[in-house]
Formats: C-alpha cells, structure tokens, sequence
C-alpha cells in the first residue's frame, strides 16, 4: 500500500525540541474545552429534549385558544 509521509526524510525541523510548547498547547486546549463543557453545558436543540415545533405564519391575527 503507499505510505503517507508528511515529513520527508531530509528535514531539518527539530521535532522534540518542540515537545513542551506542543503538550502545553494541547493541555490548555483540552482543559479549555473541558471548561466550556461542565461550566456551559450542551446546547441540546428540541430534537434532542423531546418535543416537536412547529411553526407557522399566518396573515390574519390568530387566538390560540381556538
């Protein structure tokens, strides 16, 4: 099968140099989300909650008792 390569063989970029400023990185991101997630809580639509909409336009005004 071919064989993906991202990095050709010859490159001179110091990968493990880079290693704590990559993890730190990554870290802050996942505990941003993680954040974001238990401090805002999912934005479930109705689909999710149960229910139906729907919604409709009328030109006359409309009671909602009837």
């Amino acid at each position: 099968m071919f064989r993906l390569k991202l990095v050709p063989d010859n490159s001179a970029f110091n990968f493990l140099r880079q290693m704590r400023l990559t993890a730190a990185f990554s870290a802050m991101l996942v505990l941003v989300s993680m954040g974001l997630f238990f401090g805002k809580g999912l934005n479930l639509g109705i689909d999710f909650r149960g229910g139906i909409l729907i919604e409709a336009q009328s030109q006359n005004a409309v009671e909602v008792a009837k």
